[in-house]
């Protein structure tokens, strides 16, 4: 409104001035035998509309033009705020990253069906950028090659930045370095927990350039995509915490109690190793705590290794450990968990953590439906093995024969040999 007064102050003074010259032509009119107030009248209305209409006109289609501006204005923040409340209601419905990296793919196709657009995401290490997702129509142009965060201008600048032509002096390096001049890219950096750690990249070509709405709703995504990703990782982290064992990190009691509910729910059978460091409080005694943490840590280390990817591991309490193996029976549960002895003997063989041994008691399904009470009798069978002389494992049909001192091996157990229980508990 303020660029208009002056044109009004311009009208009037105008008004004025022609008012008189109005008034000397129709003079001037009247002597050729015309009235006066007639010549007045005609020349008047002419100068009105010289003065006064012309400039009105003009004035009011600037005005219907800065009205139109401010109608795009609030179509286009109106557009972006029910765009970003739906791709926020999509994204709290995601509670895995995957989902939400698929509600961004489907984000990117509504966006821009024909471009091809990635989200890259640093790696564990922080140190390269790994792609998270990608839109990539057919006949779209590749994704940009930057290898690390730091690489990237966006992410370096922290935020949105675009370029129209690879081939500008001021384009990004990745772009120039293609060599095809018909290339442009918008590059939103993605913040995870406050940091910079990804890209959103949107690779088009310079004839299809991005619309200022295009480029508000790619970051709107990467603002959200990071939000979101984050959120999920922290959470997840915060469930890996409460479920699992600091030190070792198997999983804890209360984890492995929750697991085996569900086995029990779905009547799936299984077995039960219930497994006891032997002389593990004159390993921490004698050598110090941080030794004995060690210990844990590599025997913990030893199971994830050689048990099944669908067997449950657990740090009971101290140097107590129980393994449960879905579908298999105690006898064959035996040999797999004694493949743990013999891999514990080689990984202590470099001499970097002193010697020590394990005993086991196993027992299955067959035997009860409780959980506490297979935990009871694997413990009664654990206790057995350490009076036969520690370092072995037994179940429950391996203690019903007469004793015997030798401490059953793999081929014993294979034979059906049935080592016997003796009253020494040292």
């Amino acid at each position: 409104m303020s660029g208009t007064w002056p044109l009004i102050f311009f009208d009037v003074l105008a008004v004025l001035g022609l008012t008189g010259l109005c008034s000397m032509a129709a003079r001037a009119w009247a002597g050729t035998g015309t009235s006066y107030w007639l010549a007045y009248a005609g020349i008047g209305i002419v100068a009105l509309t010289l003065v006064i209409a012309i400039p009105l006109r003009y004035f009011l289609i600037r005005q219907r033009r800065e009205a139109d501006g401010r109608e795009a204005i609030l179509v286009h923040e109106g557009e972006r705020r029910e765009f970003a409340a739906r791709l926020s209601r999509a994204l709290e419905m995601a509670d895995t990253e995957s989902a939400a990296f698929s509600v961004a793919a489907r984000a990117f196709g509504e966006l821009a069906p024909t471009t091809m657009i990635e989200v890259l995401l640093a790696d564990s290490s922080q140190a390269h950028l790994v792609r998270a997702v990608a839109h990539e129509p057919v006949g779209a142009l590749h994704g940009c090659g930057v290898a690390t965060p730091k690489g990237c201008p966006a992410v370096r600048n922290g935020h949105a930045l675009s370029f129209a032509n690879g081939s500008d002096l001021d384009a990004c390096p990745h772009l120039s370095d293609r060599g095809d001049p018909q290339c442009g890219a918008v590059c939103v950096p993605v913040s995870i927990m406050g940091s910079s750690v990804g890209v959103l990249h949107a690779v088009h070509r310079s004839t299809e350039k991005f619309e200022l709405r295009e480029t508000d709703a790619l970051e709107i995504v990467a603002q959200q995509l990071g939000g979101r990703v984050g959120l999920l990782s922290a959470m997840s982290q915060s469930q890996i915490q409460a479920n699992t064992d600091p030190l070792t990190g198997l999983l804890n009691r209360r984890s492995l109690e929750n697991e085996v509910r569900v086995l029990m729910r779905r009547d799936i059978p299984f077995s039960l190793v219930l497994a006891d460091l032997d002389h593990f409080k004159r390993l921490n005694d004698t050598y110090g705590h941080d030794t004995g943490d060690r210990a844990l840590r590599l025997f913990a280390r030893t199971m994830r290794r050689v048990m099944r990817d669908g067997d449950i591991v657990a740090r009971y309490g101290g140097e107590e450990f129980i393994v449960v193996m879905p579908e298999i029976e105690a006898g064959a549960a035996l040999v797999a968990f004694d493949r743990v002895r013999t891999e514990l003997e080689i990984a202590l063989s470099d001499g970097r953590i002193p010697g020590f041994t394990v005993s086991a008691g196993v027992v299955d399904t067959t035997e009860s439906l409780s959980l506490d009470e297979l935990i009871t009798m694997a413990d009664q069978l654990l206790l057995t093995a350490k009076r036969n002389g520690r370092n072995q494992i037994l179940h429950t049909g391996m203690v019903e024969q007469p004793a015997t001192t030798r401490v059953p091996t793999l081929t014993d157990v294979n034979a059906g040999a049935r080592p016997v229980v003796v009253n020494d508990v040292a």
